[in-house]
């Protein structure tokens, strides 16, 4: 009986062993589970052993806990410390220090001890076996692994080596301080990586002046416009943070319905108390994500920082046909840099933080102000020429404006006092609008070559500005003049990009850049037009794995920089609908830039941070007013974010437009508009027009419903929302309306 007793439990032993065997292979993330308790584990080692492992150029006899100071500029001290080179940045100029690592005591208090722990690392670390048979990212962070330090300094500042030994992943993280700002950058060469461990992602100073529930302040991200939170005593617990890929998502979408609004600038920033830092990425922007993690996810501390990109999962097809998530072979060795500014006291808002990304543009990046001192407010229209409407045989082309047409109602708009104007013309090619490719020639039913070239006569001979809008991203498979094999993006899988239905693509940028010299720009070259406005460039990017034109995410981005480039060289000026940074240095006009941001629980705030970088240097209009549900709130939007006043119209009735691609132009009959816009127009030019050529500098939230705008000469701008007038210090601001008080009023 006792032989039979062993027997079982050998047997349900091994029965046990191969249960849980096939469950950890089939699962892997219980692998992932037990990977992370061990790293657990690791971090409530022996320490004694740690910093027995870790080298430093440092001097040995240094305690362990101290801070030395190793570089310094008339506004900042940067300190170092040896054991775990958690750095310190001491503003001079009221001596507030913001710390890479969360004082221990209030992360325990705040927080899970893991978490805790992690409070105290210098970079947290995304990493990933490629050869699991199922793909899963892994999260680390410089106090889990223990890395092996070594030192050396810099012309202001110091390089840090780290060598994870047990994952056989190293690289550098270089700290230098340059007048009010400190530098962070990741040395491409340095990233070194095993073949059972790839690096995903790198977040240097996740916690960098991270801010408790019981400090005054905000944290800021580039959400739409821009978007702000407050720290809170009382939150909830969040499920996940704010994580956006800079220049728009990593995966390309075909549902835009859904689509969270592009991180179109590559800032974010904080406000603890008196004193605030911007962030921005200087190097690499082009594959880094911002992150805000408000308090309330994972630990109660409010924080932000960037995330560094080395490498993207994608969609591989297997031997068998299915599908399963794989990384990116290649790692993406460039070097990355973000860079701190500082502020302090009354410098300590947002608005400065605009102000200082705007001085990066214009002195680093050669963004140049198309708007002069004296400028007239100039009235946006956006004309609908014509658009298909599909039929049983044959599509019918619907002239809705005709060049003709299109040059009266620019004649009609300059009698009722319309002085200056940006017109854009819609589907002006014999396709239509949104069918792409547009085949690149005027329709002959809107009057043709002739018919445009006596309408961009006009407009050189009258100052109108006149851009073409066209779309040299999408194509749709029903449309010929281009190769779904050869011209069209292609993924990771070597697979075309497209929809479930092999309907919609996106064209390889740099195909497309090396023919629009011929097929584009010649064609036009003696039309007396503005140039082109790019529709797709300024809120897409993407990764190229097309075999003739590979291009990385910052290679499509300079191939349509190029194009730009060659309208603004044949006829003086470029435009791009979306906004995204890299599309700034060519556009003379900016369209589609958004209002609101994406509608994160914990966003307090929408703000005008875009509009405050950029008003005064080019430009720009956001949706047209006539599309919204609201007129006069749009209007008043308008007013507060500096938006030029834009309206879309037709010379004919938009009831032609009903079952073509673009019914949601319901109103935009010319007759019915014309009135309200130049009325605006009007009120807009007479008292805004002194701030059109000013740097916006401040913005801020009154009351309920209450905002006020500032800028350089201290004109402010008051708008109130409310359906009841309200009375801001001496002024009365009637309900849903707008005042201009001069500085000193």
């Amino acid at each position: 009986m006792k032989t039979i007793t062993v027997k079982r439990s050998i047997y349900y032993g091994a029965v046990g062993l191969i249960i849980a065997a096939l469950v950890i292979l089939a699962l892997p993330s219980l692998r992932s589970a037990v990977d992370r308790a061990n790293h657990e584990l690791r971090v409530r080692g022996d320490a004694a052993q740690a910093a027995a492992d870790t080298e430093t150029t440092t001097d040995a006899k240094e305690p362990a806990g101290s801070f030395k100071k190793i570089a310094e500029t008339d506004r900042l001290e940067l300190m170092f410390r040896s054991s775990d080179s958690a750095i310190e940045v001491k503003d001079k100029s009221n001596g507030y220090v913001w710390n890479s690592a969360v004082p221990h005591k209030q992360a325990v208090e705040e927080g899970n001890e893991l978490w805790a722990a992690s409070s105290q690392s210098i970079f947290h670390l995304t990493y990933t076996d490629p050869n699991r048979p199922a793909f899963e990212q892994l999260e680390t962070n410089s106090v889990i692994e223990q890395p092996v330090i070594k030192t050396k300094p810099l012309e202001n500042g110091i390089s840090v080596h780290y060598d994870l030994k047990q994952l056989k992943i190293s690289f550098d993280m270089e700290f230098t301080l340059k007048e009010n700002a400190l530098e962070v950058k990741v040395p491409g060469k340095s990233v070194q990586e095993s073949k059972d461990n790839w690096v995903m992602k790198i977040a240097p100073l996740p916690f960098f002046g991270a801010a408790s529930d019981q400090d005054k302040g905000y944290a800021v991200y580039p959400d739409g416009p821009g978007a702000l939170s407050t720290f809170k005593e009382h939150h909830s617990s969040y499920l996940d943070p704010y994580r956006a890929s800079v220049y728009g998502p990593d995966t390309i979408t075909f549902n835009n319905f859904k689509r969270q609004e592009n991180a179109m600038l590559p800032i974010f920033g904080l406000k603890v108390n008196n004193n605030a830092f911007l962030g921005m990425i200087t190097e690499g922007e082009y594959d880094a994500n911002v992150l805000y993690s408000p308090s309330g996810y994972l630990i109660n501390l409010n924080r932000v920082t960037s995330e560094l990109v080395y490498r993207r999962d994608y969609e591989a097809v297997k031997k068998d046909g299915n599908l399963a998530r794989k990384p990116e072979k290649d790692l993406l060795r460039e070097d990355r840099t973000v860079r701190y500014v500082f502020f302090s006291d009354k410098e300590a808002d947002y608005g400065h933080m605009a102000s200082a990304y705007r001085d990066f543009l214009i002195k680093e990046q050669g963004v140049t102000p198309r708007i002069k001192k004296g400028d007239q407010i100039p009235f946006g229209l956006d004309l609908l020429m014509g658009i298909k409407k599909s039929q049983i045989l044959f599509d019918h082309f619907i002239p809705t404006t005709t060049f003709d047409q299109a040059k009266e109602l620019m004649v009609d708009l300059k009698k009722r006092g319309v002085t200056d104007i940006s017109a854009n013309l819609l589907g002006w090619t014999g396709k239509g609008y949104l069918a792409y490719p547009s085949g690149y020639k005027p329709a002959s039913k809107l009057g043709g070559t002739d018919g445009l070239k006596k309408l961009s006569d006009y407009a050189k001979e009258q100052n109108v500005q006149l851009f073409l809008q066209d779309d040299y991203v999408d194509a749709w498979s029903e449309f010929d003049g281009f190769s779904k094999r050869n011209d069209v993006v292609v993924g990771a899988n070597h697979f075309a990009v497209t929809d479930r239905y092999s309907y919609e693509f996106f064209l390889n940028a740099g195909k497309q850049n090396a023919q629009f010299e011929n097929k584009v720009l010649d064609p036009l070259r003696k039309l007396g037009i503005s140039g082109i406005n790019f529709d797709g460039i300024g809120y897409i990017n993407y990764f190229d794995y097309n075999k003739d034109y590979p291009l990385t995410r910052e290679g499509t981005a300079q191939q349509w920089g190029e194009m730009m480039q060659k309208s603004v060289k044949q006829f003086g000026s470029a435009a791009s609908i979306g906004g995204n940074g890299y599309t700034l240095k060519h556009s003379s006009r900016l369209f589609g830039i958004p209002m609101d941001d994406s509608g994160y629980f914990f966003t307090d705030e929408t703000i005008p941070l875009y509009q405050m970088v950029v008003h005064g240097l080019i430009p720009y209009s956001g949706d047209a007013q006539n599309l919204f549900y609201d007129p006069q709130m749009q209007y008043l939007k308008m007013v507060e974010y500096g938006y030029m006043p834009y309206y879309q119209f037709t010379k004919n009735y938009a009831e032609d437009l009903k079952d073509t691609y673009y019914s949601d132009l319901f109103s935009s009959d010319y007759s019915n508009w014309v009135k309200q816009a130049t009325t605006q127009y009007k009120e807009m030019s007479e008292k805004l027009q002194s701030v059109w050529s000013q740097a916006m500098i401040d913005h801020r939230k009154l009351q309920d419903n209450v905002y006020e705008t500032e800028y350089e000469d201290g004109t402010r701008v008051i708008v109130n929302y409310n359906p009841r007038e309200v009375q801001i210090g001496d002024s009365i601001v009637p309900d849903k309306n707008f005042i201009v008080v001069k500085k000193g009023g």
